[in-house]
């Protein structure tokens, strides 16, 4: 996998995303990445007390360009 999304599933069956990462430039090894990605999902599953997932994307996009952002 080189692009996911973590989340979870609402009551209305749509899947609200928590976070997603992407490795296409595989600035991570695959283990890393998905070890990485692993993290996430568990930290989140205590934090929030429900059951996260995470999903394969092929829709996200690898760059967004940040004109006119501050910090």
């Amino acid at each position: 996998m080189k692009t996911v999304s973590v989340g979870m599933t609402r009551e209305d069956g749509d899947f609200a995303i928590l976070a997603t990462f992407n490795n296409n430039d595989n600035h991570l090894s695959d283990h890393d990445f998905m070890e990485l990605v692993g993290e996430v999902a568990s930290t989140l599953c205590r934090k929030l007390v429900c059951e996260v997932q995470v999903i394969e994307r092929q829709d996200t996009p690898d760059y967004v360009t940040l004109e006119g952002e501050t910090a």
